[in-house]
């Protein structure tokens, strides 16, 4: 019986040629020397016939970082490569590009290229190349100042001694690797600007899937913790996510300031984005979204948030916890809540009640709170601790996608939010988390976005 997928009658015709899955392949901005993750293209004979593709090689060989397997098979040069008529094969590209020992991005190229019957076609290869500083089981045991444009790859954790103090310079970018976090013991001062941020993310720079990168997704690294000795600490412009979890601070008492956070972002963790054990701190202007568990937890103490959106619409999986919660005790121990004070504040999530406030029966042990000036996604409830609220699931903002896992929190005109704020607590944030003003119209918004008339 004679077989009709013989083989050996290859098409010569000239046009008959291949196509493919994309003409040109992108990769994210790659940290130099590290291996990416592995890119697919698909390669198509859509003839009636059989082709022998004659070779598939680099354009650049093995200088350009690129490396290619074909149908399973390594090596950066194939020939004589059979492809079935209505068939298709895989190319499964990587990339490790060298060390430029430059600050800048650097971009790179190459190509593969195709030839089939004396034709020649190519898909480009386009990837960015980013040095980066290593950090090995790091140290600080007094105080240091670190300032850098290159990316900062921490492994084994970056811990703060006691009696030490970090201080990081605008646009500093910590790149953690997976479970590493930063141990604070001493005091650590991050003072980014608006222009500058200073980043606490994952070290991964690929795409889980083509439209989703790793950054955007939730466990990619530990998170910060600072230690019971650990007093004094500034966050301003600073941008967290995609950890276990955001923030925890271990108790140290009211009698002084354990944290200050300004103008900042903590975003899409797997646990909580901001727990507080029985301390001190002040949270302002700024977004604590999309956590696993709660975005805020406070556990006893004394706070303070003003203009502050908590937004939990967590999505990656199950959502265990809400926006706020706040309480009392701690495995039925009594941690006294002497302060939760909320002001021109915007709270809200996907559940139908995203605040939780949790007391012991012993009205001995404080448990003192006011809200001022917020909306609030919760039951309507009553009393001298809450003072002009709106009580409604308000879930207009810009953007939601629980498919790209893309977020943004600034208001849309339909948000009751708008001018709800306090004009007298606005003093203490006259701009918003953008720069934009506050105070320029009829009142200030709750939360830490201020809309914006693009009609005006």
């Amino acid at each position: 019986m004679a077989s009709c997928d013989d083989l050996d009658n290859y098409s010569t015709n000239p046009s008959h040629t291949l196509t493919f899955s994309q003409d040109t392949l992108r990769m994210d901005t790659i940290l130099t020397e590290l291996g990416t993750s592995t890119h697919m293209l698909k390669v198509y004979n859509r003839n009636k016939e059989p082709l022998l593709i004659s070779s598939i090689h680099l354009a650049d060989g093995s200088n350009s970082g690129f490396r290619i397997n074909v149908d399973g098979i390594k090596g950066n040069s194939h020939y004589d490569v059979e492809i079935r008529e209505r068939d298709s094969l895989f190319i499964f590209v990587e990339a490790t590009l060298p060390s430029t020992d430059s600050d800048d991005v650097v971009f790179r190229k190459d190509s593969i290229v195709f030839v089939t019957n004396g034709v020649t076609q190519d898909v480009k290869l386009l990837a960015y190349g980013q040095d980066f500083i290593p950090f090995r089981g790091k140290v600080i045991t007094q105080d240091t100042i670190i300032r850098s444009r290159r990316p900062i790859v921490i492994y084994d954790s970056l811990y703060v001694a006691e009696n030490a103090t970090l201080i990081l310079e605008p646009g500093v970018r910590l790149y953690f690797n997976d479970k590493a976090g930063l141990a604070v013991h001493g005091r650590l001062i991050a003072n980014g600007t608006l222009d500058s941020p200073i980043q606490f993310r994952g070290d991964r720079t690929d795409n889980m899937f083509s439209y989703l990168p790793y950054d955007r997704l939730p466990g990619q690294w530990g998170g910060i913790r600072f230690y019971e000795n650990s007093i004094n600490n500034i966050l301003d412009f600073v941008d967290i996510h995609g950890g276990q979890f955001g923030i925890q601070c271990d108790s140290t008492g009211t009698d002084v300031q354990k944290l200050t956070i300004a103008n900042s972002i903590i975003h899409q963790v797997a646990g909580d984005a901001l727990q507080l054990i029985f301390c001190k701190a002040t949270i302002g202007n700024s977004q604590i979204s999309n956590a696993g568990y709660n975005c805020v937890n406070l556990i006893g103490g004394d706070y303070e948030f003003v203009h502050c959106t908590l937004a939990n619409y967590f999505s990656w999986n199950v959502k265990r916890g809400a926006a706020l919660q706040f309480s009392n005790h701690l495995n039925n121990e009594p941690y006294p809540l002497y302060n939760a004070s909320f002001y021109n504040c915007l709270i809200a999530g996907s559940s139908s009640d995203e605040l939780y406030g949790s007391a012991l029966a012993n009205d001995d042990v404080p448990f003192n709170y006011y809200f001022s000036h917020c909306l609030i996604n919760s039951i309507v409830d009553e009393g001298e601790q809450l003072y002009n609220i709106i009580w409604k699931k308000d879930d207009n903002f810009i953007l939601m996608d629980s498919r790209t896992q893309e977020y943004n929190f600034d208001l849309t005109a339909d948000s009751e939010a708008i001018n709800t704020g306090d004009i007298e607590a606005a003093q203490r944030f006259p701009v918003d988390l953008k720069g934009r003003l506050r105070l320029a119209d009829e009142a200030p918004d709750a939360g830490c976005y201020e809309w914006v008339n693009e009609i005006d």
